[in-house]
């Protein structure tokens, strides 16, 4: 019985782990053909919570690629070995204070970048407003 339950718990956990993993992956999956652009693994396994360093990321992505290397990794490759990393906690965590730059620094990017499409658009309204062309 306790077994039972243990095992059940288990299945749960690891299918909890299995889809923070694919939720992770599908950010990036823009063709949703479960490939992600290599150039992205980083990204996505920094998102699970993980540090790895460059050396740690290159050993990653040489276990996940294909023999002949496309740019892509499919996520049959990378679902074992991610499950497997953070099972082992391989990597060391990100610091809360590294996500929360990571966070801030983002939000001011895209606040930049809103202000910079405004003050490109503002000049061709102009004659539209005024009637002037």
């Amino acid at each position: 019985m306790a077994d039972e339950k243990e095992r059940e718990a288990s299945e749960h956990i690891m299918a909890d782990l299995h889809k923070k993993i694919k939720e992770a992956f599908e950010v990036f999956d823009h063709d949703m053909n479960n490939t992600v652009d290599v150039r992205e693994v980083g990204t996505i396994i920094r998102s699970l919570g993980c540090s790895p360093t460059e050396g740690e990321l290159h050993d990653f992505i040489a276990e996940i690629e294909e023999e002949e290397p496309t740019g892509y990794i499919r996520f049959e490759k990378f679902l074992p070995v991610m499950t497997k990393t953070l099972l082992e906690r391989k990597y060391r965590p990100i610091s809360e204070d590294v996500l929360l730059q990571a966070f801030e620094v983002n939000l001011f990017l895209k606040r930049k970048w809103k202000k910079c499409c405004l003050l490109q658009l503002i000049p061709n309204q102009i004659p539209l407003i005024t009637g002037s062309m």
